[in-house]
């Protein structure tokens, strides 16, 4: 899969074009919330993403109470990890 690719699929939250590559890769794709959660927690972390769509996704990784894609805590509000 091409790099651009898969940066438009975390960048615009794209559940479909997610289980599709899932799919092209082999394996069965979870439910739609569970995708939506790994592109959220992507988003996060991901430098390469513009900073309001990161902030965006920590808000919403944040308000269901989850972590990061490395078990951590999010960080504090308005920071992001590899900036």
């Amino acid at each position: 899969m091409k790099k651009k690719t898969q940066y438009k699929i975390v960048k615009t939250l794209d559940i479909d074009a997610a289980k599709n590559l899932a799919r092209k890769q082999g394996q069965v794709p979870p439910n739609d919330e569970v995708v939506l959660l790994g592109l959220h927690k992507t988003r996060y972390e991901r430098p390469d993403m513009p900073k309001e769509l990161r902030h965006a996704s920590g808000e919403w990784l944040r308000s269901g109470g989850y972590g990061r894609l490395t078990g951590e805590p999010l960080l504090p509000e308005g920071e992001l990890p590899y900036t």
